[in-house]
């Protein structure tokens, strides 16, 4: 588009530098440099740079004063954004509007503002407002220096970006301008104690590009130590994200790096091999190896989950992965076997020579681990594994061998028929087992075991799988998939396979709801009813008065699944129509087992409820991909965090429940004011409870919620069914909710 549409002084898109190549391809910012109709000071090295040229060109070329239209556009963003940014230490705004609005409005300057129907002013793009604030708010700053009123300022501004996308931009624009006209002032606010480490400081050396005139040498050591605190984590990423960091410390930076991997631990697993993969020179790598202390667990637990960075020359005789082999804490060994499971480039020949050694390794939980990375391998050389560890004497190694089987594209027709040889010893095993062993036959296409219950739980998994193109196997091996659930006897098998062979999954409210749409109730308003009761007759009669008065979601709860079992599930999916049914998980481990439990019992979403680790929540995720299941998971008390909540964004949940404890009686937090809270925090849809019925006028009024849980409201009322439609009649529902 440069190119087409470039004059012939104009320089091509190849020529142009890098950052500005980068920038152009951002459509607001080819609009605004064709606007600008230059070139010329192209290779400034920064947005705030390239904004402030081409709006002062922009004006100029509308033959407006610069000084004077910026002025009242200014008033314009300062007016628009005061909402944002109500602070008290900020100068109060003028009331009287800007000069001359016709000229502000005048072609071409139409590129930056437009006039509403009352005759206001506003900006075609929110970047041209948001870097006239932080220009205005820049200045004012560098007239207050290194001072109390500069330090609150800034802290307070960081701290808002988290809720605040306005803010956020504004306070990019706002570094990038100090650190072009003031970097000094911006290098004395870097050091000083009272500026925060958890936000301020990490965003300065995250916004201002790659090399910020600000970050000098003793700033840059200053940071380093202060991130060492308790709450210096933040701070640790940006700087192991900061390219003169390194060169700051010199010879100390090596050592530096092991103090942040102690302090921190996993949280900066993933940052700290970037580093070394981006910048560090080969000798710099050798001294963190060297320095490394392989007889503490957890250095050597992060060395050997990562061998193929440090030890990327090993060609496994090295007397570093000879420790780690031996390393008498499992956990070490163990992370040699994920490290090759995740599929990084390792010498074919130390590959084999690390999986031979952990497969018979005392430890099960080891040869687990390299069971499934040998399942998922594609490597030549594996069949003598693949068939010891299929004989292996604990069921959960064969287990996790079955499982890595069962990601590779092709099928593993050897290991089926090592599976059939010992089919006696496989129907001994435990279900789980004995489904994951079932799924290998089925996808290879011979005959299930002589199991009804793990085949039909196989077949199932394998057609929901197909249903959600998470799997795809030979034509006529899913033909015969298909078949088998058309005629099996069991009415979730056959809705699965009915609704692949006659392709109207987008129109069947069977298919339950998918991961997007599900995501895509944020902002909209629907109900959620929670059988949190014992007594099956009642909870089905319940939930088919709520389904019939528009209640879009039945919550099968945990007093309910523990009473009966999961197969209640099924029993009130089969016997209630319109609805979408929510299963109640509550644990706080093997999330990727929750998932699968509740699916095979018919659960169109899983709601897990515990303190769960993010790798139990990362594992669930995985299993609602595969099996196109949401999940939600509970905000448990103590993690009302933004971090966490953002962590469990980024592990995979498509939602999140505040689930009022039924014991706190009117103790604790108004569950509506922890929901908004949530909601500024993610952009996913956040569920509700806290014993609303159709009466609360504070719940049906509130926009802080997307769905709202009722329990008791409607499950102890004498009518449930009039109880539901004055619930639903009380709350403005979202229309379409099968759409």
């Amino acid at each position: 588009m440069w190119n087409a549409q470039r004059r012939s002084d104009e320089p091509s898109f190849d020529a142009l530098p890098p950052k500005i190549r980068n920038m152009a391809r951002l459509p607001l910012y080819m609009s605004l440099i064709r606007a600008a109709r230059s070139t010329e000071p192209l290779g400034q090295p920064n947005a705030y740079r390239l904004v402030e040229f081409c709006v002062a060109s922009i004006l100029r070329a509308a033959g407006l004063d610069v000084d004077h239209a910026t002025a009242d556009l200014t008033a314009v963003a300062r007016r628009q954004l005061a909402a944002a940014w109500a602070h008290h230490l900020l100068p109060a705004i003028e009331a009287d509007p800007p000069g001359n609005i016709g000229d502000l409005t005048a072609s071409p300057i139409a590129r930056l503002v437009r006039s509403g129907l009352s005759g206001s002013l506003t900006f075609h793009h929110d970047v041209i407002r948001e870097y006239l604030f932080a220009r205005w708010l820049a200045q004012l700053i560098e007239s207050h220096g290194r001072s109390t009123i500069t330090i609150e300022l800034l802290n307070d501004l960081a701290a808002r970006t988290s809720t605040s996308g306005d803010l956020r931009g504004v306070l990019e624009f706002l570094l990038q301008g100090l650190d072009a006209t003031s970097p000094e002032l911006l290098a004395a606010v870097a050091q000083s104690p009272s500026l925060s480490i958890t936000e301020t400081l990490p965003l300065m050396l995250e916004l201002t590009g790659e090399s910020p005139a600000f970050a000098t040498a003793e700033v840059l050591r200053v940071c380093a130590s202060r991130c060492l605190h308790d709450n210096g984590l933040q701070l640790a990423r940006a700087l192991l994200h900061t390219n003169a960091a390194a060169t700051a410390l010199g010879a100390e930076y090596p050592r530096w790096m092991l103090r942040v991997l102690r302090r921190f631990g996993p949280a900066v697993w993933s940052d700290i091999v970037a580093c070394v993969e981006r910048q560090l020179p080969i000798a710099a790598v050798q001294d963190f190896v060297r320095l490394a202390q392989l007889d503490t667990v957890e250095d050597a637990v992060f060395l050997a989950r990562h061998f193929y960075v440090f030890l990327a020359a090993d060609d496994g005789s090295s007397q570093e992965l000879k420790a780690l082999l031996a390393h008498p804490d499992w956990r070490a060994r163990a992370a040699l076997a994920e490290s090759i499971r995740a599929g990084h480039a390792i010498p074919h020949q130390t590959m084999i020579s690390i999986m031979e050694s952990l497969a018979a390794d005392r430890d099960y939980k080891v040869r687990a681990t390299v069971a499934d990375a040998v399942g998922r391998s594609t490597a030549p050389g594996l069949e003598h594994l693949v068939a010891t560890l299929l004989e292996d004497r604990n069921w959960h190694v064969r287990e996790r061998l079955l499982h890595g089987l069962s990601f590779k594209v092709a099928d593993d027709d050897s290991a089926a028929e090592l599976v059939i040889r010992g089919q006696g010893a496989w129907r001994d095993g435990p279900r789980n087992v004995r489904i994951a062993a079932q799924r290998l036959l089925l996808k290879c296409g011979r005959e299930p075991l002589q199991d009804a219950d793990s085949s039909l739980s196989a077949l199932f998994g394998l057609l929901r799988e197909i249903r959600t193109g998470a799997l795809r196997l030979p034509t006529n091996v899913q033909s015969a998939l298909i078949s088998q659930g058309v005629a099996s006897t069991d009415w979730l098998v056959r809705t699965e396979a009915n609704l692949l062979d006659r392709h109207d999954i987008a129109t069947s409210a069977a298919a339950g709801i998918s991961k997007e749409a599900f995501r895509r109730l944020r902002g909209g308003r629907a109900l959620q009813v929670a059988l949190d009761i014992r007594d099956i007759d009642h909870a089905i009669a319940v939930a088919q008065a709520a389904a019939s008065a528009g209640v879009q979601f039945i919550e099968i709860g945990d007093p309910l699944i523990k009473s009966v079992g999961v197969q209640v599930i099924s029993a009130i999916k089969q016997r209630t129509t319109g609805a979408w049914i929510v299963a109640e998980m509550m644990s706080a481990d093997w999330g990727r087992d929750q998932v699968v439990l509740a699916t095979e019992a018919g659960a169109d979403v899983v709601l897990l409820i515990g303190p769960a680790s993010i790798a139990s929540v990362s594992a669930a995720a995985e299993a609602s991909r595969r099996l196109g299941v949401p999940i939600m998971i509970d905000v448990p008390e103590g993690r009302l965090i933004q971090g966490w909540v953002q962590d469990m964004e980024r592990a995979g949940v498509d939602g999140f429940a505040i689930t009022t404890n039924i014991d706190l009686g009117v103790a604790g937090f108004h569950p509506l004011d922890q929901a908004q809270l949530i909601r500024s925090w993610t952009k996913l849809p956040v569920a509700v409870s806290g014993g609303f019925e159709p009466t609360d006028v504070e719940a049906s009024r509130r926009r802080s919620w997307d769905i709202l849980v009722v329990g008791r409201g409607v499950t102890d009322s004498l009518d449930p069914a009039v109880a539901a439609r004055d619930l639903a009649a009380s709350i403005e529902l979202t229309e379409g909710h099968h759409s």
